[in-house]
């Protein structure tokens, strides 16, 4: 028995043991979000539909608390399900997410939750057979607009619609030893000012998934320090991510120090 609540104990450690909750709801964001599968070739999945968290009070003015939170402050549904999107993971049809409140447990220490998983949802359709008409038509493709922030770059906003592609970097034209122009950045910081130095030519890349039905910033494999501002919290970008992370309207993306915002319309 204690060697099996050790191993409770250990498979836990990664997650934090604060009791505020806004501790409490980070901690079952990341817990929730670490279950996400890689299934090879950049594919991501959530292999459960229905969450249940527990919420464990110790005593009923803490309880009272983390009710409030949970029912008034939070939307623990929206905010998990925006994290498997931020990694390329589609949500499960039918997504729910339960909320219930219990006494602490003595095999979970200081944590005051913990979550039950579950996988309710029927079998997918065949591939290639959509699930309903809705889900077989393209997504409408919103407007993009990029507004710099930090650095000099050739335009203050740059709009675009309909381009598949669009590449940032440093400099409008990057050239090969011989000269011939390797690629073109469609957003180009330019050469001097210390800002603009921290912009690999090659920096990232944005791309529309049909699929996925969003835009995508993908760091290049040369460039370092991609990251997004959102909500108060910084999600960074891997060049070994072939997928890269889905991008929102109110974004801030980092390009080394230089910084450009994300509008869509």
């Amino acid at each position: 028995m204690d060697d099996m609540l050790g191993k409770v104990r250990d498979w836990m450690k990664p997650w934090m043991k604060g009791t505020s909750p806004l501790e409490i709801r980070r901690a079952v964001l990341d817990e929730a979000e670490s279950k996400v599968i890689a299934v090879g070739e950049g594919k991501r999945i959530y292999p459960f539909d229905h969450l249940r968290i527990h919420l464990l009070a110790t005593d009923p003015q803490e309880r009272a608390g983390l009710e409030a939170a949970a029912r008034h402050g939070w939307d623990l549904k929206n905010e998990i399900a925006g994290r498997l999107a931020e990694r390329g993971c589609p949500v499960p049809p039918h997504f729910e997410v339960e909320i219930v409140f219990d006494e602490p447990r003595p095999e979970f220490g200081e944590r005051r939750f913990f979550i039950e998983y579950e996988a309710r949802q029927t079998p997918p359709p065949p591939s290639g057979i959509p699930a309903t008409a809705e889900a077989a038509s393209p997504s409408v493709r919103p407007v993009l607009e990029l507004t710099v922030l930090k650095g000099n770059a050739t335009q203050h906003v740059y709009d675009f619609e309909g381009l598949p592609r669009i590449h940032l970097g440093r400099l409008e034209e990057v050239m090969d030893p011989d000269g011939r122009v390797r690629r073109r950045n469609d957003v180009a910081f330019r050469e001097e000012g210390e800002v603009n130095t921290t912009v690999s030519r090659e920096h990232a890349r944005i791309t529309w998934d049909d699929a996925g039905g969003g835009y995508w910033l993908r760091a290049e494999q040369n460039a370092s320090g991609t990251r997004i501002y959102r909500a108060g919290r910084t999600i960074d970008v891997s060049a070994h991510d072939r997928r890269g992370v889905r991008i929102q309207a109110g974004d801030e993306i980092y390009l080394g120090r230089a910084c450009v915002k994300v509008g869509m319309r």
